[in-house]
């Protein structure tokens, strides 16, 4: 298992056995690299053994306070902090960290093994019940190579995966395994293993705060944040797209770094306009006097390295790949840590859903309750009129032809994250598989999951930006960045992800988003002095790479492979009439490209993890 995971860890590896529980670890030494750190780490009795994924922050202040109570250090590295933490403190100790985090704690004194997971999810940790016991790792492809662990795709959790683009948790696609969620921890005994919640969002208005204190307060939380995960004793770079995000995260960098911050930005040839943001990256770098290094990438490039980044992406998804390409380049000039702006859309209200959503929320539930043929009827006659309208996003067109199945707030959710929706999902499936889901409600599967992450009660924004969080940012762009950057050894650190940023800002009074909302004006707000005036107030723009031309060019041979008749055929699942005239309908031009994406990278997936096991078994 260490040996499927020596990317994430290549500097050493522990291994620890006691009776009939066996931890191992790949390091990847960030913060005290020296032997006296190496993991696992054994408390002095031999009884406690501690593994961690991840990074304590705030480890130097608990070591102070754990020094107060008596305890004995040999090493200067966050996870003895861990292990003291937990001698002092049991089962609750993950409540007095602040970090990203997974780790395993067997405690053989007590007969318990502890696995817990961080507040948001910036780590993985994946388990499966084995005979006579548990699996445990941060990848999946570590729990197949251990061989205790036969590969089979879980259907119900294909079908969920199709309607997002990506496979929420705590399912996975291998039957049987499942994803902690974040801030939950599993128990094991002997006897029995219990999951339970140790930390759940705030709730509106549990931030005490006066309108005058807001953005000092905030201003101050994401300073201090920023300080934290700067914490390396390896060389820190950050990442650099020229938008409010990134530049957010060097300027508050460029204030305490004694040297020119690193930066690294990626451009393309001959993409379409609106993709390549290096001029804006520029600005920001020149501006903040960072030492800059920019990249071109080409189509080639990815179609050279798509069997390794299918290898190393855990679980299919449409995206990923960006974060690949850019860690490659980061970790090949010498940088160990880097530090991204992912999350703040999500906490502080970027994307155009948090403009559009919280008006119609009420009225989705009026819409909901018109005949269905009613609904019908108008959409198709608006539809009918929105290719004439200029500048008007294919995406959207789609997306408001889908309208007509909308019945609730959730549903609106729907509308904008689904990347299929039921009916059209159940189109793609071979008619054998049409059949296993006949009895299924696959439409209220996918509403019902929404439901159970969110409060009633809350107010559109929060439930909104609380989805957002849990979905889209937990169980998408969180697990992408992580298995792409660690596939490079590169360890990619989320300020805005930070749980005491979280908390303050869903914690504000009801109310605030109306002043300080889309798009992400508090963010700005709170940042004026640090933003260069060129990127204040820019039109966010996220990091993507130009696919759709890439899939009509260089990545072809591969698509027309994965999704050729013969493969379709071969592998039962899809209609092979159906996914070719999904894939004909983007080749012209008339729809975008993730599901096209998705289906191709589920084959080569399949092919990778599924098939490969076969093989190996024959």
């Amino acid at each position: 298992m260490c040996d499927a995971m020596t990317h994430r860890g290549p500097d050493d590896v522990g291994l620890w056995r006691f009776r009939a529980t066996g931890i191992g670890v790949r390091r990847l030494g960030v913060i005290d690299p020296s032997s006296a750190a190496k993991q696992p780490m054994i408390s002095e009795d031999g009884k406690i053994c501690v593994a961690l994924n991840g990074e304590i922050y705030n480890f130097r202040r608990l070591r102070e306070h754990l020094e107060g109570c008596g305890h004995v250090f040999r090493s200067q590295s966050d996870t003895e902090v861990l292990l003291r933490l937990y001698e002092e403190e049991g089962d609750e100790c993950a409540r007095f960290l602040r970090g990203m985090f997974a780790f395993a704690i067997m405690d053989a004194g007590r007969g318990v093994l502890l696995l817990t997971r961080d507040r948001l999810g910036v780590k993985p940790l994946y388990y499966a019940p084995i005979a006579g016991g548990w699996a445990f790792a941060s990848e999946l492809g570590a729990l197949v190579r251990s061989g205790v662990i036969r590969p089979e795709l879980d259907l119900n959790s294909l079908d969920l995966g199709l309607s997002l683009g990506f496979v929420p948790g705590p399912r996975t696609l291998l039957k049987g395994v499942k994803a902690l969620p974040p801030g939950h921890r599993i128990r094991i005994t002997e006897r029995k293993a219990s999951i339970e919640r140790w930390w759940e969002m705030p709730m509106a208005g549990t931030t005490r705060c006066a309108d005058g204190e807001i953005l000092p307060r905030l201003r101050s939380l994401l300073q201090e944040s920023v300080e934290l995960h700067m914490i390396s004793d390896v060389p820190l770079g950050v990442f650099l797209s020229g938008g409010l995000d990134s530049s957010a995260i060097v300027g508050l960098m460029s204030h305490q770094a004694d040297k020119p911050v690193r930066t690294y930005s990626v451009g393309f040839d001959n993409a379409p306009e609106g993709y390549d943001e290096r001029r804006y990256a520029r600005t920001a770098a020149q501006f903040f006097s960072t030492h800059h290094t920019e990249f071109v990438l080409k189509g080639s490039k990815l179609v050279e390295q798509l069997p390794r980044i299918i290898r190393h992406l855990d679980q299919p998804s449409f995206d990923g790949v960006n974060t690949y390409l850019v860690s490659q380049i980061a970790r090949q000039n010498g940088v160990t840590v880097a530090l991204s702006g992912l999350g703040a859309d999500e906490l502080f209200g970027g994307y155009d859903s948090f403009r559009l959503i919280p008006p119609w929320w009420r009225m989705s539930t009026t819409w909901g309750k018109l005949p269905f043929a009613a609904r019908k009827t108008l959409v198709t006659l608006v539809s009918l009129m929105l290719p004439f309208c200029p500048n008007m996003p294919l995406e959207r067109i789609e997306k408001f032809r889908r309208l007509q199945r909308v019945e609730s707030p959730l549903g609106l959710y729907a509308l904008a994250r689904l990347l299929l929706w039921p009916e059209e999902k159940r189109a793609l499936y071979s008619p054998q598989f049409q059949d296993h889901f006949h009895e299924r409600k696959a439409d209220e599967d996918i509403l019902a999951m929404l439901d159970s992450l969110v409060r009633i009660g809350e107010r559109p924004w929060s439930v909104l930006s609380e989805l957002e969080m849990q979905v889209y940012m937990g169980w998408r762009t969180l697990r992408d960045t992580d298995a792409m950057s660690m596939a490079h050894s590169l360890e990619v650190r989320v300020p805005f992800v930070d749980h005491h940023v979280v908390e303050f800002v869903c914690g504000l009074p009801s109310g605030w988003e109306r002043r300080w909302g889309h798009p992400k004006k508090l963010l700005e707000a709170s940042l004026r002095d640090v933003i260069p005036p060129e990127i204040s107030g820019r039109r966010k723009q996220g990091f993507a790479l130009p696919m759709a031309k890439w899939m009509r060019g260089d990545l072809r041979e591969i698509l027309e492979d994965a999704l050729s008749e013969e493969s379709l055929r071969r592998r039962g699942i899809f209609s092979p009439k159906e996914v070719r005239r999904q894939y004909a309908r983007f080749r012209e031009g008339k729809s975008t490209y993730p599901l096209v994406w998705f289906l191709a990278v589920l084959e080569l997936w399949f092919r990778e993890v599924l098939d490969a096991h076969r093989s190996a078994e024959a």
